[in-house]
């Protein structure tokens, strides 16, 4: 059976345009990749997206990447195959290319040394057919991640103690929003606005974040808590209105997406830099679209409203004021990170998943 998929394999290549560049395409998203620089490491948040337009299924085999600096040179090379008896090409969890398909691949080496002077990433994919004997397609791409470290003064948008409860890790939710996967497509999504969005909620002195039945609002200490201005902006939408019911209209996402975040604010902050606050509490936006804010101001308050779990402020900076945005890194002078006894006051610094924070104002 396998040596006969293989000979159809390569009766196929033979008859079509499969051996063609143009049958097994790769390309990389977003349009502009960003170094994200946190404490003790740097991350680089993007996709690599394969189209297979020949005629036979294929499946990722092996994913090569080499980091080179500015003047080419190699400084490191990583790769996950087929080898050992739970192999490392396994981390990508579909790796399947029907023909005619797509496939989204979430970059596998989310992580890098802090030091580390990144110029180029390349990567190098490899897939093939079912059988084992089947010939391999090779595709090769270089991604040129950008340093942007922020243009806007920025604080924490909470005070008091505060966990980032899913941030934009390799492994967080917003993180992995697909936008090519078929039903958010057909929603109309194309590019991933919570790209670097963070899940803030407000903690007591044991790190606890609700005591009692997690179903009811008002057993979160923070639900109702001050939600400030993170930078100084414009108000350019809002939403006030929606009840803290953790849930949403979901036949309304094609016509407004925004309806994800229930209550909402968005801020401008100039510089293409827009902030996004979601899941407020309902009737709490203290202001209106067209008014000029300031860092530190309060706006709203946390609630359940929309697509929340439970009651928490759904914060993003992004690079336009609606869905149709991408995510931007965004990174706080106020932020002193809290480690049981330790306190460690950071400047410009982003907020890692799990971790616990309070902002030094």
């Amino acid at each position: 059976m396998r040596a006969g998929l293989a000979t159809l394999f390569l009766a196929l290549l033979a008859g079509t345009d499969a051996a063609d560049a143009d049958s097994l395409q790769l390309s990389s998203g977003p349009t502009r990749i960003y170094i994200e620089a946190l404490a003790d490491r740097q991350d680089v948040n993007f996709e690599l997206f394969l189209r297979n337009n020949g005629p036979v299924a294929l499946s990722l085999r092996r994913v090569q990447l080499s980091v080179r600096d500015a003047q080419g040179r190699l400084l490191e090379r990583r790769l996950i195959d087929g080898n050992g008896v739970r192999p490392s090409i396994q981390t990508v969890s579909t790796r399947d290319v029907p023909a005619g398909a797509s496939l989204t691949v979430f970059n596998p080496f989310p992580s890098f040394a802090r030091d580390l002077p990144i110029a180029t990433l390349q990567y190098e994919l490899t897939l093939s057919a079912e059988a084992d004997d089947a010939p391999e397609l090779v595709r090769s791409i270089e991604v040129h991640p950008l340093s942007r470290p922020g243009l806007t003064a920025l604080d924490l948008p909470l005070r008091g103690p505060i966990i980032n409860y899913d941030g934009h890790d390799a492994l967080a939710h917003h993180r992995r929003f697909d936008y090519s996967f078929a039903p958010l497509a057909q929603m109309g999504f194309k590019s991933n606005f919570m790209r670097y969005a963070y899940d803030f909620v407000p903690v007591d002195a044991q790190g606890e974040m609700v005591h009692g039945d997690f179903a009811r609002n008002e057993n979160f200490s923070g639900f109702g808590a001050r939600v400030l201005a993170t930078g100084d902006g414009v108000v350019v939408a809002l939403e006030n209105a929606m009840p803290d019911n953790r849930q949403f209209d979901k036949s309304r996402i094609a016509q407004n997406p925004m309806v994800l975040f229930g209550n909402y604010l968005v801020i401008d902050h100039g510089h293409g830099e827009f902030s996004v606050y979601g899941h407020l509490k309902q009737g709490s936006v203290k202001v209106k679209a067209g008014v000029r804010v300031h860092r530190g101001q309060a706006v709203a308050a946390i609630g359940a409203s929309g697509s929340a779990f439970f009651p928490h402020l759904h914060y993003e900076l992004q690079d336009g004021p609606t869905t149709a945005a991408e995510g931007l890194p965004s990174y706080f002078n106020d932020v002193r990170l809290l480690r049981g006894a330790t306190a460690t006051a950071l400047q410009h610094a982003t907020v890692d998943t799990g971790q616990i924070v309070e902002s030094t104002r």
